[in-house]
């Protein structure tokens, strides 16, 4: 019997590595699932928004095999509605899965399907977090204006939402109305970070000396600026904070340099870039006693795993979806409107010895482990994908 086909609309895949948690969500639904799928993806032909040159490994405006998956990477300005229903002929699919709301692949789909150049399809759409109060206050006037068209011209009708956590659901619903169909199913992790980790290999940690590390994008919403500004208020102690990722937003990078330039003296910044091999950098993390990301906004937070699984406490926003952290005994998860609270902790983290730091560090690697293997993540994935091929084998009239 042969597997049925999902197509996927997404901003950026592998053989990226820029882009963020977003594209791993895709990478791993992929993995987890391609021996019960055929797997299909359309995708941009560069590595992020920091990088537009195009692959040179693979072939632009073509299909082409990536792992358990065959990708399309169209080129700028290549992907019109013509394309998306050239494609959508090609490969039949049973299913169409779309990784955001607002990027360009999704919407070209959507407007696709809107104008009838689509036959009926099942579709999916997960908003990784652009339905947030965070998410909605970036370029929020744009975002508003573009949900008023969606709802008059039925853009979003009739597809399944998929929520992160039941807290994404309530915004959804919120947003688009209480009527629209949304289940509940966690980004799925890798089945594994960092097999080989030996909690002997962390760092030894001293009172009076401590490394944060910092493992993302270097834009506004990931808010790095405002822990560094936390930073200038410790003027005792040896500290240092590693920056890992590429330099998304200019501007932000600039102001970013400006709060470096007021460090005291004691707090030294150490740029690192990108690394091209995800488990080279992960293994940097590693040799950094904590994790620094005072968020915006963030749906899941795929690179908090990771720092956990590299055995490493965070120190994160609560405009998060780790309500148990502290619980844990794993980290910190503190209201931006409180930068007293995250220098109480920076300097909690300054202090702590190294009985009390690897303990907590095995705390944070335990943690990971324990959603990594957590089942109920993949059956939940499972249950959607199920949805969309249910309703796929419907007559088209009675699809919904």
């Amino acid at each position: 019997m042969s597997k049925k086909k999902v197509l996927i609309f997404c901003d950026y895949y592998l053989p990226g590595y820029k882009s963020g948690g977003g594209m791993w969500t895709v990478v791993n639904l992929v993995s987890r699932f391609a021996d019960l799928y055929d797997f299909h993806i359309v995708t941009r032909n560069h590595d992020g928004r920091s990088d537009t040159r195009p692959y040179d490994t693979v072939k632009t405006d073509e299909w082409n095999d990536i792992g358990n998956a065959r990708a399309y990477y169209f080129g700028k300005g290549s992907l019109s509605a013509g394309t998306v229903s050239r494609l959508i002929d090609e490969v039949k699919p049973d299913a169409v899965f779309l990784n955001s709301m607002f990027s360009l692949p999704s919407i070209r789909f959507l407007n696709a399907r809107r104008k009838g150049l689509l036959p009926e399809l099942s579709v999916i759409l997960a908003p990784c977090g652009e339905t947030s109060v965070g998410a909605l206050s970036i370029k929020p006037y744009k975002k508003k204006l573009f949900l008023k068209y969606a709802s008059m011209v039925g853009l979003y009708d009739g597809i399944i939402w998929k929520a992160s956590f039941d807290s994404e659901a309530d915004e959804i619903r919120s947003l688009m109305g209480a009527h629209v169909e949304v289940m509940v199913a966690p980004d799925l992790l890798p089945a594994a970070i960092l097999p080989d980790y030996d909690q002997t290999k962390k760092p030894t940690k001293r009172p009076g000396a401590v490394k944060f590390v910092f493992i993302s994008r270097l834009s506004p919403k990931k808010n790095i600026h405002y822990f560094i500004e936390r930073l200038c208020d410790v003027t005792e102690g040896d500290i240092s904070l590693e920056l890992i990722g590429p330099i998304e937003d200019r501007d932000y990078w600039g102001k970013c340099q400006t709060a470096i330039d007021r460090l005291p003296a004691n707090v030294k910044v150490i740029v690192s870039g990108v690394f091209e091999d995800q488990h080279e950098a992960l293994l940097r993390v590693m040799e950094n006693h904590f994790f620094a990301m005072p968020t915006l906004n963030e749906n899941f937070g795929y690179v908090f795993i990771e720092a956990l699984a590299a055995g490493c406490p965070l120190l994160i926003s609560d405009r998060t979806v780790w309500s148990d952290l502290e619980d844990r005994g794993a980290g910190w998860r503190i209201p931006l409107e409180d930068p007293d609270g995250y220098t109480r902790a920076i300097r909690e983290c300054l202090e702590m010895t190294d009985e009390g730091f690897q303990a907590m560090s095995a705390r944070a690697r335990q943690y990971a482990l324990d959603q990594i293997a957590d089942p109920r993540y993949t059956q939940a994935t499972a249950n959607v994908l199920s949805r969309a091929m249910d309703i796929a084998s419907l007559p088209a009239n009675n699809a919904r």
